[in-house]
Order: structure tokens, then sequence, then C-alpha cells
């Protein structure tokens, strides 16, 4: 057991899927646009349009509502930022079938 001044750092962590999805329904490669939502419960909360060319970003709706069960708004825009230049990067136009073929 791994100790410091005596006090135990053995624990266990659960992850629990909380129903909130992020998805990427529109790549377009040529033009270097991507589109990013965030849904629960088959509602879109909110899309984030990036175009990579123009360096620019779009956010229609927010995740407010969705409480402690999302990430913050900021938050997803970094991530869809990240994901659309990794997509472009690697010539991906179909992220869905990029990630099945990874499982």
């Amino acid at each position: 057991m791994n100790t410091i001044a005596g006090v135990s750092n053995v624990g266990i962590t659960l992850f629990k899927p909380t129903g909130v999805h992020h998805e990427f329904p529109h790549v377009d490669l040529g033009k270097k646009q991507v589109i990013g939502t965030v849904s629960y419960k088959g509602k879109t909360y909110m899309t984030v349009i990036l175009d990579l060319k123009a360096n620019t970003v779009q956010v229609e709706g927010n995740v407010d509502e969705l409480g402690d069960l999302s990430l913050d708004r900021e938050s997803y825009i970094e991530m869809f930022k990240h994901q659309a230049n990794f997509f472009i990067e690697n010539n991906i136009s179909n992220p869905k079938k990029f990630y099945d073929e990874l499982k």
C-alpha cells in the first residue's frame, strides 16, 4: 500500500455515462469547415460551426440547462476546435466511421 504520512491513496472511481453526446455531423475537407453538436435525449443544445480557413467560430444555443451533466460552453468549443483540426489535418471526412473503426 502506498502511503504518505500514514494516509492511504487507494480508492475507487466510478465512471457513469451522462447521456450527453457530442457529434460531428458535417466535415467539409475542401472548405475546412466542421460542425460539432452537443445533444441530450435527442435534443440538440449547442451547435458549433468552425471555419478553419477563415478562423471563425459560430455558436448556436448553449449547454447551461444541462448543468453538471456536461462540460461548460468554452470547454466544448475548445474540444471541437481541436477535433476539427485533427479531422482536417488527417483527411477524415467521416468522424463516426473513423472512431467506429478504432474499436
